[in-house]
């Protein structure tokens, strides 16, 4: 038995949509208009270019060190959420198990395929980790998809290669396992793509959202196995991504100076940032981070949301019946951003203890 027994049996031999692979000079046959309305290097009014797109993935697989046979580009890591969702969930049947609290959109996608949640939370208590006994006392027979962010958001916490590995191997042949490395670059962890040769049923998901500044362009990766890549493949839309968007990623990773000085920067930022937060009598807790954010427990989440609100600035907060309702998850911005939280802080410190 193999992970291809865990993909929705009508969609295993699903035949994937065939785009040129080759340049034609003549475009008879795509039912184009012959120009654009805008005048760019990369004409708008075709369709993407497979030779861009092919070119991206072997860049991408050459960066995360796979096959580029174990790479798929997807609009985002939420469109490779979606997929993993519909190609191994059949609706009213299987469920999916989740950490929380976690990042929103596993749950989202399962519910939109009809599936059923299930919910093994994190305990603040242990630094928000999980042990396999925890999960083999949750788990259930129709659980084809686990879904472990890593680092975890919106905790900011980090799961060890070993434990991946472990889930995986008790796992085998009974639940794909879903690794979402969209903030693995900020820490020094090795990512999990490590392990795809050893496990079938492991899937990566990476991002250039987030530490490559890119999340406007809305570009993913799903990584696995050359064979699960294929089942992928076969039910993905023929042209996800433009050639703007391959053409803006290639000059972007081609800047490997700016991605590493922009990393280091984010990460000096972040210290500092916390040694303040830790200062601020309004803050109860500052938990330990791997990420681009920093989780803290205050003594007014909901006043303090508000008065930053009124200073132009935004935070992530929680709803009253989650595990972080008195918590704030805050995007480490550059010094200036930083600056000017600190001084809102401050200002709504002196407000606060004034009452």
């Amino acid at each position: 038995m193999t992970v291809l027994n865990l993909i929705r049996p009508e969609l295993l031999n699903q035949k994937p949509y065939v785009t040129r692979s080759t340049p034609i000079k003549h475009r008879l046959h795509a039912n184009e208009l012959p120009w654009s309305a805008l005048d760019m290097d990369i004409p708008l009014n075709y369709y993407p270019d497979k030779c861009l797109k092919d070119q991206l993935q072997e860049q991408l697989a050459d960066r995360y060190k796979v096959n580029k046979e174990q790479i798929a580009l997807t609009r985002g890591s939420d469109d490779g959420i979606d997929l993993t969702t519909r190609l191994f969930l059949r609706a009213g049947k299987d469920a999916c198990m989740q950490f929380p609290p976690t990042f929103a959109m596993y749950s989202f996608y399962a519910l939109l395929q009809h599936a059923a949640i299930i919910e093994c939370p994190l305990d603040p208590l242990c630094q928000f980790q999980i042990s396999l006994e925890d999960i083999r006392n949750r788990w259930q027979t129709n659980c084809k998809i686990i879904f472990l962010c890593n680092p975890n958001n919106p905790t900011a916490n980090l799961f060890d290669l070993d434990f991946i590995a472990s889930l995986c191997n008790e796992y085998r042949d009974r639940s794909v396992i879903i690794v979402d490395e969209a903030y693995i670059e900020f820490t020094e962890a090795q990512s999990a793509t490590c392990l795809i040769p050893e496990f079938d049923n492991l899937v990566v998901l990476r991002t250039l959202s987030k530490a490559y500044g890119l999340a406007n362009l809305r570009l993913g990766v799903l990584m696995a196995q050359e064979r699960v890549i294929q089942a992928f493949n076969a039910i993905m839309s023929p042209f996800p991504l433009s050639s703007v968007v391959l053409d803006l990623a290639q000059q972007t990773l081609e800047k490997s100076e700016w991605f590493l000085e922009s990393i280091n920067r984010i990460k000096e930022a972040r210290s500092q940032l916390i040694k303040e937060l830790q200062l601020c009598p309004l803050i109860e807790n500052v938990y330990p981070t791997e990420t681009n954010f920093i989780l803290v427990k205050t003594k007014d989440s909901m006043g303090l949301v508000s008065w930053l609100a009124r200073q132009d600035i935004e935070v992530k907060s929680f709803p009253p019946d989650s595990s972080l309702q008195h918590h704030l998850r805050i995007t480490v911005g550059d010094e200036l951003q930083n600056e000017i939280l600190l001084n809102a802080l401050s200002s709504f410190q002196n407000n606060y203890l004034g009452n």
